[in-house]
């Protein structure tokens, strides 16, 4: 029996993360993977949106985010929820403000809501999700702009720990500490850490 590419690609997530990661850390972005791969793009969206809104330096994350937008929106449009549609697509354009067939696709959704002409008829190929799926696997697992350096971990302080300490923790390095600083502009003092201060931790060596 043949599986499907995403469940193939869902068995193989844990050993794609294993890859790029040191040993025990688990990349941010893995539970938003696997609600993706499962197919639940909503859920998807919430995690992506929610991982932008805590770190709104991730470009990795706003970028899956705008390709599931992407497909959220030409889904709604297939079933005629013009509605969802423009909404998906607005936010996707926000992300991607230079690509223009998203503007066309909201002027369609907008059309379609609004004129009382005929619907514009849309191409199977005007619909079609595979490019922005691509993408989104690209970002994942891929070796492309969008998942270079973006690999990451969220540390969580606890009282009297040190970077020292954290990098020997995810890097097995003390001497890497200063990669976690750069990392955390909002820390000030790399020697004085205050419990509960989150760092992010990139897992790119």
């Amino acid at each position: 029996m043949r599986l499907p590419a995403r469940a193939l690609l869902a068995l193989a997530l844990p050993a794609l993360a294993a890859l790029s990661a040191p040993a025990g850390a688990k990349d941010a972005l893995d539970r938003g993977a696997g609600l993706f791969l499962t197919g639940r793009l909503d859920r998807a969206i919430t995690f992506f949106s929610g991982a932008l809104k805590a770190n709104p330096r991730d470009a990795r994350a706003k970028e899956i985010l705008g390709h599931c937008l992407a497909i959220k929106g030409k889904d709604a449009l297939r079933a005629g929820d013009y509605d969802g549609a423009r909404d998906s697509l607005r936010r996707a354009a926000d992300i991607f403000p230079k690509d223009d067939s998203l503007k066309t696709l909201i002027l369609l959704a907008e059309l379609d809501r609004d004129a009382p002409t005929p619907s514009v008829p849309l191409s199977t190929a005007t619909l079609d999700t595979s490019a922005e799926t691509g993408a989104v696997f690209d970002c994942l697992f891929g070796e492309g702009e969008c998942a270079k350096g973006g690999r990451y971990v969220i540390h969580v302080v606890r009282a009297g720990e040190t970077m020292a300490e954290i990098a020997i923790k995810y890097y097995g390095d003390l001497k890497l500490w200063e990669k976690i600083w750069g990392a955390n502009p909002h820390v000030p003092n790399p020697h004085r850490l205050e419990k509960g201060v989150r760092l992010l931790i990139p897992l790119d060596k």
